[in-house]
Order: C-alpha cells, then sequence, then structure tokens
C-alpha cells in the first residue's frame, strides 16, 4: 500500500525539479541573449546566443528592439513550454542590457583631435 504512494511522490519530486532546472536555463539563455544584444546588432546574434544557451529546450526569442544604438535599452524574452502530465505550463524568462558604445564607428563617440 505505503510503495505506491511512495512511488507516485517520487515521480512528482522529480518532475517538479524538471521543471525548475527548465526555469533556470529560460532565464540563463535570456541572460546570454541580453549579453548579445549588448554588443551586437540585429537579432540573429541575439538568438543564436540564447539558443546556445539552452540547447536542450525548443524555445522562442524575442528581441526588442531589433535595431539598437549606442545607449539603448535592448530587451530579450525567452518563452519555452513545458507538459506536466496533460497541462503544459508557459516559462518565460526576460533580461535586459544597455547597448555598449561601439568605439570609433560614430562621430559623436569619436574622441576630439
Amino acid at each position: 500500500m505505503m510503495l505506491p504512494i511512495l512511488a507516485i511522490l517520487i515521480m512528482a519530486l522529480m518532475e517538479t525539479a524538471v521543471v525548475i532546472r527548465d526555469v533556470l536555463i529560460v532565464h540563463e539563455a535570456a541572460r546570454a541573449g541580453a549579453r548579445a544584444a549588448a554588443t551586437t546588432s540585429g537579432a540573429d546574434p541575439v538568438i543564436a546566443a540564447a539558443r546556445r544557451a539552452a540547447p536542450e529546450l525548443s524555445i522562442e526569442v524575442t528581441v526588442d528592439p531589433v535595431v539598437r544604438g549606442d545607449g539603448d535599452i535592448a530587451m530579450v524574452i525567452v518563452t519555452a513550454r513545458r507538459s506536466v502530465g496533460p497541462v503544459r505550463h508557459p516559462i518565460e524568462g526576460r533580461a535586459v542590457a544597455r547597448v555598449e558604445p561601439a568605439v570609433g564607428t560614430t562621430a559623436r563617440h569619436r574622441a576630439p583631435p
């Protein structure tokens, strides 16, 4: 009688641990995407960085804004879906970063002669 209840509790704990791991991975992918957004232009490098940080998950990555300039705030949103039994849980991670200035690329950031 105790063995089936114990087995169900162990399985529930294991599933909870997997969901917590996925939450941590999604947040790390958002942070990796934000770091890439701070130093690159466009969405492709940001998406690639986020996917490299979460290779075991199927994620969707949103970059806002796609075109960034020096000093802009870039936000990266990473979402994944996790099924626990018949219920699907959305997992979302967000990270922001300030775009770093590009040295010597624009007139307003160049040192005076």
